[in-house]
């Protein structure tokens, strides 16, 4: 049974915590690996002992694993369900071997998580009975529906006007509306009512400067990124949801895998994979350890944290502010 669906019907036809209604072979499908865990998390959600699947990661799925899982009945039974996420990182000897017709299922699942197309999955949806649940990209006249669905998701109380600036104002994708969503949400977590000008003072010339610093740190232009960072006043609340923002940016360019599932890219995307080319991952990891740093400083309220942004950017003047962690 193969079923498609927008993300914002999945969420509506999905009820929270349904996984225990898929039975047998399950292959969970999205556009990108953030939409994935979401729909995993949906289905997953509240779920507690037996109802909840144990997760494993495809890289350490193992031909003895598979054997000891399903293809041979443990002392008390194998009864638990289980969901391998990123699939396409299983060994070939163990993509085959998952594809055994004698798995032993009854009464439980095992779950694909895929956020991608891929050979591996096309190979899947060809080996037999399985429940084939996909969420398609937004497409691009469906913008609208995607901001309706992100403001009840993120229980953000958005004025229409709010919502039609961010239509105008952040490039129509669903990751940098997300990010976006979620720098309102770190600034009224607990609104009943957000305006056109809450949204403006946040995204606004501020968003052009986000998308901006973003484009500087993928540059590693560290001259221009903390200059921009310290234009506007210090203000904590503003710099953690910079700071998350960042790393949301620096995983995709450290991982820009999920591009090769977009039939168009978008000129955020386009930049992405201009920008991974440059990196190495021990100098993602680096970044993400001081970005990391700095808004665990901001939730803590340091106030040496304006001084340490101070000493990088003078650092950057003289040529000498580096990657590393210090």
């Amino acid at each position: 049974m193969h079923s498609k669906w927008q993300l914002w019907d999945f969420f509506q036809s999905y009820p929270k915590g349904s996984w225990p209604t898929l039975k047998g072979r399950v292959v969970l499908q999205a556009f990108d690996p953030l939409a994935a865990r979401l729909m995993r998390d949906h289905l997953f959600h509240g779920l507690t002992g037996e109802d909840k699947p144990k997760q494993i990661s495809g890289s350490d799925v193992s031909i003895s694993w598979i054997e000891d899982q399903f293809l041979s009945l443990g002392l008390f039974g194998n009864t638990e369900s289980w969901l391998i996420n990123s699939p396409d990182e299983m060994s070939a000897a163990a993509k085959e071997k998952i594809l055994d017709d004698g798995l032993m299922l009854d009464g439980r699942s095992l779950g694909f998580l895929f956020h991608s197309d891929s050979a591996f999955l096309k190979k899947i949806l060809k080996s037999g009975e399985q429940s084939h649940i996909q969420i398609e990209a937004p497409r691009f006249w469906e913008t609208a529906k995607l901001v309706d669905f992100l403001a009840t998701f993120f229980h953000l109380p958005l004025r229409f006007e709010a919502k039609q600036y961010l239509l105008q104002a952040v490039e129509n994708e669903f990751m940098p509306l997300f990010d976006a969503f979620r720098l309102i949400k770190l600034n009224f977590p607990e609104s009943r009512d957000v305006s056109i000008q809450n949204v403006q003072d946040l995204i606004g010339v501020d968003r052009l400067d986000q998308f901006a610093l973003a484009t500087d740190m993928g540059k590693k232009s560290w001259k221009s990124f903390f200059e921009r960072l310290l234009s506007i006043e210090p203000d904590f609340e503003r710099w953690r949801g910079l700071f998350s923002f960042l790393q949301g940016h620096l995983l995709r360019i450290a991982d820009p895998s999920y591009l090769g599932a977009k039939n168009r890219l978008s000129k955020y995307d386009q930049e992405i994979q201009t920008l991974a080319r440059g990196w190495r991952p021990e100098e993602v990891r680096d970044m993400l350890s001081r970005l990391q740093d700095w808004e665990i400083a901001c939730k803590s309220k340091d106030p040496y944290l304006h001084t340490q942004l101070r000493q990088a950017l003078l650092e950057s003047h003289q040529g000498s502010w580096s990657l590393s962690k210090v």
